[in-house]
C-alpha cells in the first residue's frame, strides 16, 4: 500500500525563450515530471514559467511589493499543486 506523496519537478535555465520552452516540454515528457520551472536567463529574478502537462503558467515578481521575490508566488503555486496531488494523485 505504497502511497506517493511527492511531486516531481525540474528546472531549466536558457537565454532563448523558445529553446527554453521546448526543453521544458521535452523534460516534462522524458523524465515524467509533474512540472518544470523554466527560467530565461535575462528575466530569471522577475519571471519564471511553470510548464505542466495542462499548459504554461507565468509567474511574475512585482517590483511594487517591497521585499517580494519571484520565489514567493512560485512556492505558493508548487504548494497548491502538491496539495492537490496528495488529495488526488491520479491528476
Amino acid at each position: 500500500m505504497g502511497l506517493k506523496f511527492f511531486l516531481c519537478l525540474t528546472k531549466q535555465l536558457e537565454t532563448d525563450i523558445q529553446i527554453l520552452l521546448e526543453k521544458a516540454d521535452m523534460a516534462l515528457r522524458k523524465y515524467k515530471m509533474h512540472m518544470v520551472v523554466a527560467n530565461e536567463l535575462l528575466t530569471r529574478k522577475d519571471e519564471v514559467v511553470v510548464v505542466t502537462s495542462n499548459g504554461k503558467i507565468s509567474i511574475c515578481h512585482y517590483k511594487t511589493q517591497v521585499g517580494d521575490v519571484v520565489e514567493n508566488p512560485l512556492i505558493r503555486l508548487i504548494v497548491e499543486r502538491h496539495s492537490a496531488y496528495v488529495e488526488k494523485p491520479d491528476l
